[in-house]
């Protein structure tokens, strides 16, 4: 059922008189539990870089709340995803990423499947009235290729992501001419990082750059924050950092080579795209929620040649995720006090890069999904 829409002060169309989400909606159980169904049972999730899944068999698993998946190459040459359950008693195939070469054996009771779905033994069976193989395959699950990058859904009836993305993929490639050219690279750039705070809070702290010149003094040295640019979209928005400074106490850079730009696509609910200057990379990583306040913030690191630029991922490891993950925490644990409600969005018209219009729009689209 939806929560209750109304609010003690509106979360309305504007963000120049908008109020923000408030508190409970970051630390209520029940709000947590229905953000699983509405929101992330019926959205696409990144799993991973079409590049991890080369040949027959490759896997990779992914955990969506309560939903464990796997996505796979198939003999046919297809990628397939299904729910990583076993249909005898529920045990979990396969875990990691890797290559299965032959059949999916679940290492319970050893029922096996091939990399289609279909169920090929179940020991006993034989002496089981009526059972059919037929009846116990792997449950399919949508699955699309955006950008190079491997979305699921569970929910079957959803529209596409190419629909629901709308222009995304044509102004990520006006953005990043290399983007059919990249692969993993050889070490992530964050990997998996736990943090203490709720999925919202730190997609909240990703789409706005409000807190940029006070709280990240050396990105704001490299990026000049005077023309720093953010749009909205009906289900995405970006961020847009057109110059750069060379001379910056963040990382070097040479004005020669690699990206001499920034920019951070957010996609609902979870996805990010993100392009510092400094080399032809392409990280995507995404909020994972773990419990109403914790999550983990996860993806994967591409570039021309699998190579990274190690200045740039020293200083986003050593520096950038550090300041972020202290912000959100803070924020999480200011949002139990009692004498914090609601916040109200800073919007300036003349200075849009830096206004929280991106942040207005994300807590609509909870909103709505939660409410309507």
């Amino acid at each position: 059922m939806p929560v209750d829409p109304t609010f003690p002060r509106p979360l309305s169309d504007r963000a120049e008189t908008s109020f923000t989400l408030p508190s409970d909606y970051y630390l209520d159980e029940a709000i947590f539990e229905l953000e699983k169904q509405q929101i992330f049972y019926r959205s696409w999730q990144y799993v991973g870089h079409q590049s991890m899944l080369t040949n027959i068999g490759d896997y990779i698993t992914l955990q969506i709340c309560d939903e464990s998946i796997f996505v796979i190459r198939s003999s046919d040459s297809e990628l397939r995803a299904f729910y990583n359950v076993c249909r005898h008693r529920a045990h979990e195939l396969l875990s990691g990423s890797g290559n299965v070469k032959n059949l999916i054996v679940c290492p319970y009771h050893a029922w096996s499947y091939d990399n289609q779905g279909a169920l090929q033994q179940a020991r006993m069976s034989e002496h089981r009235p009526g059972f059919d193989k037929a009846d116990f395959c792997l449950p399919a699950i949508r699955l699309e290729v955006f950008c190079g990058c491997v979305f699921v859904n569970l929910d079957k009836d959803c529209d596409s992501l190419a629909d629901i993305a709308g222009n995304l993929e044509a102004d990520v490639r006006r953005h990043i001419p290399y983007l059919d050219d990249i692969e993993l690279c050889g070490s992530n750039l964050l990997g998996e990082t736990r943090i203490d705070a709720g999925w919202k809070v730190v997609i909240d702290n990703y789409v706005e750059c409000y807190h940029c010149r006070p709280a990240h003094r050396d990105f704001a040295s490299i990026i000049d924050m005077d023309k720093y640019q953010v749009e909205v979209f009906p289900y995405w928005s970006r961020q847009y950092g057109p110059e750069i400074r060379i001379e910056n106490s963040a990382y070097p850079l040479n004005p020669h080579e690699g990206m001499q730009s920034s920019v951070f696509w957010y996609l609902w609910p979870n996805t990010t795209f993100n392009v510092l200057p400094g080399s032809n990379e392409f990280a995507v990583f995404a909020v994972r929620p773990l419990a109403v306040d914790r999550c983990d913030f996860g993806g994967h690191s591409l570039s021309v040649g699998g190579k990274i630029y190690q200045p740039r991922a020293d200083y986003v490891a050593e520096t950038l995720a550090p300041e972020d993950i202290h912000l959100c925490e803070s924020v999480q644990r200011g949002l139990k006090s009692k004498s914090y409600q609601q916040g109200s969005f800073m919007v300036d018209p003349d200075n849009p890069g830096e206004s929280e219009y991106a942040l207005h729009h994300f807590h609509r689209l909870v909103q709505k999904s939660l409410c309507d």
